[in-house]
């Protein structure tokens, strides 16, 4: 890398007869361009400052102000910055999906989850917070702003020139070696745990996103049915209304029928009356308005699980990114107990003053010349108390992250045996429901209309059969609607927050 040092207002054969001195110290740099940039600003504001302030300094003496400020600045430079840091500390890699695949059966939702990505407004907020802190980290490794004085003789022995009579000096302070490579590590680690916080709300509102479009097409699935129910119950109707003209029937069956119609009726409306909120909490997730429409699938389908618990625990534990986040922060802990342990060593500045020649008792020497001075500073810790307690802080900021881990670790695994235990359950409803109630319900309802053609069954019990189908149909999509939900939490537990971005429907 090539770096270039520009001195405005400079003589140009001055200048070329030092091009070999700063190249060479300018390779002592690290390969950063933020350093280079900082030292570049120093010198060049010391050398404008010089001429600024000292136009009766001789020109054969400005070269020698210049060798001296680099001899002075470039090696503390060096020190102070550390070991430089050319990439952020970034977690473990992406684990590769797992070979169990499960696909989407619903390609109605594909665009939405690719809309949630780009239009919801948390994770817009959480983007442009990671963003931000990113650009803490350049700012952690800048060294404090150089220190400059000005001093000018009111009374001097022998007056001459008012340029002369001033005193300028400007001080550098640099911390301890390896200190601002530290803070930066420390703010990559921040910024780090701010991006895995990003994906852990990710995946939540993808989780919840999923459900809440689930929950509307089972509502749809259940209007549907409620209505091909009332289309039978208006058939049982018409049968009712001949017998009763046919005077084998009673006007109660009649009433009963009707009664029966209006309950049904009153059942659908309180299903559309649920979808408006739930549309308003879908479009909510896009950033959409409330009633726009949501575009839904006609039937629901069983989802079977992708692997065995041992492998969704397994895979689960090493891609949740509460782990990531929680890795993140055990490095920030461990750059603030190296700054600690910094901080308690001596911090120190180096300096240069000019004296004019009738700065003082300069004036008294009327041969004297301008006077060229190096300074040092140290800042010397001696009350240690605060860096051995920042020390024990952090040893107990690790303690309590270690607490964390277990404790995240435990309500995950928690909460994939609730999944797993509610996928089960609904697997074993559907059976029941699919394979035993649903086809012998519609079979005793066919033989109880027969049976009631010809006067051998009382009315109630062909309406009482007639409800417990309605009953277990929407018991089905009950189930299938939380079968569904339950493998949309376990996706979310054992999906990595990049394949959510990558895919549709991500991968196991």
């Amino acid at each position: 890398m090539t770096y270039s040092l520009d001195f405005p207002n400079h003589n140009p054969d001055i200048m070329n007869s030092e091009t070999t001195f700063i190249r060479t110290g300018s390779r002592m740099l690290p390969e950063s361009s933020t350093a280079m940039r900082s030292f570049n600003r120093t010198l060049t504001s010391l050398i404008t400052w010089q001429q600024r302030l000292f136009p009766a300094i001789l020109p054969s003496a400005r070269p020698l102000l210049r060798r001296l400020l680099m001899l002075v600045l470039l090696p503390a430079f060096v020190a102070a910055m550390g070991t430089p840091q050319t990439a952020a500390a970034q977690p473990a890699g992406n684990p590769a999906p797992d070979a169990h695949i499960v696909p989407n059966p619903y390609p109605e939702l594909d665009e939405y989850l690719n809309l949630l990505l780009e239009k919801n407004p948390e994770l817009g907020e959480y983007r442009h917070r990671y963003r931000s802190e990113r650009q803490i980290i350049p700012q952690a490794g800048v060294l404090p702003d150089p220190e400059l004085n000005i001093a000018f003789d009111l009374n001097p022995m022998d007056a001459g020139s008012v340029a002369g009579r001033f005193s300028v000096s400007a001080m550098q302070m640099f911390p301890w070696f390896g200190t601002l490579s530290s803070r930066q590590d420390q703010q990559r680690a921040s910024a780090e745990a701010t991006r895995q916080q990003m994906n852990s709300r990710q995946l939540a509102l993808w989780r919840e996103m999923q459900s809440v479009w689930m929950e509307l097409a089972g509502l749809a699935r259940a209007i549907d049915i409620a209505e091909e129910n009332l289309e039978l119950v208006g058939d049982l109707e018409r049968q009712v209304q001949v017998r009763y003209e046919g005077a084998r029937a009673g006007q109660a069956d009649l009433l009963r029928i009707q009664m029966e119609q209006e309950r049904i009726r009153t059942r659908i409306a309180a299903l559309k009356d649920r979808k408006t909120p739930l549309t308003a909490r879908f479009n909510s997730y896009l950033n959409r308005d409330a009633g726009a429409g949501v575009s839904l699938s006609a039937e629901l389908a069983a989802r079977p699980l992708p692997a065995d618990a041992g492998a969704l625990r397994e895979r689960m534990l090493a891609v949740r990114p509460e782990f990531y986040e929680l890795d993140a922060r055990r490095r920030m802990i461990r750059e603030d107990e190296v700054q600690a342990r910094l901080a308690g060593r001596p911090q120190f500045g180096l300096g240069l003053e000019v004296m004019g020649r009738d700065f003082g008792p300069m004036s008294m020497n009327p041969d004297m010349k301008e006077s060229f001075i190096a300074m040092a500073s140290i800042r010397l810790p001696i009350y240690r108390s605060q860096y051995s307690a920042r020390r024990e802080q952090s040893a107990e900021a690790m303690r309590s992250l270690e607490y964390r881990r277990e404790s995240t670790e435990n309500r995950l695994v928690t909460e994939l045996e609730e999944v797993l235990e509610s996928w089960r359950d609904t697997e074993r409803t559907l059976t029941l429901l699919e394979e035993e109630l649903l086809p012998r319900s519609v079979q005793a309802l066919e033989i109880l209309r027969e049976s009631y053609a010809t006067g051998a069954v009382r009315f109630d019990e062909l309406l009482q059969m007639q409800r417990e189908l309605l009953d277990l149909e929407l018991e089905r999509v009950d189930a299938l609607v939380a079968q569904n939900q339950a493998v949309i939490r376990l996706q979310s537990l054992i999906t990595h927050p990049s394949e959510t971005e990558t895919a549709n429907q991500p991968g196991f």
